[in-house]
């Protein structure tokens, strides 16, 4: 159950930018363009995801800063709905 739970949350992170707080990822460069010089540098990471509801890949380039933040608000998301506020005591 929890595994579930973990799953569908990062899917809604990953999928809904309504939950992350910087803004969305840079555009990604065209296929028969070449890369930005500085791509490598900056540490973009894309990758391929498929939409829930679509069969539409979408190519997605993220900074460290931004998978930083998308894995805080998956985190946070996470201990709200575990129930991550006072430890519960037995009787």
């Amino acid at each position: 159950m929890r595994r579930l739970v973990s799953a569908f949350i990062l899917s809604l992170a990953l999928t809904a930018p309504a939950f992350a707080d910087t803004p969305t990822a840079p555009a990604a460069p065209e296929p028969g363009k070449d890369k930005p010089k500085g791509a490598k540098a900056a540490g973009l990471v894309c990758t391929t995801d498929t939409p829930t509801g679509s069969r539409f890949p979408v190519k997605v380039c993220t900074t460290p800063e931004q998978r930083k933040a998308q894995r805080r608000n998956v985190d946070g998301a996470q201990d709200r709905m575990q129930g991550g506020g006072a430890p519960v005591i037995p009787n």
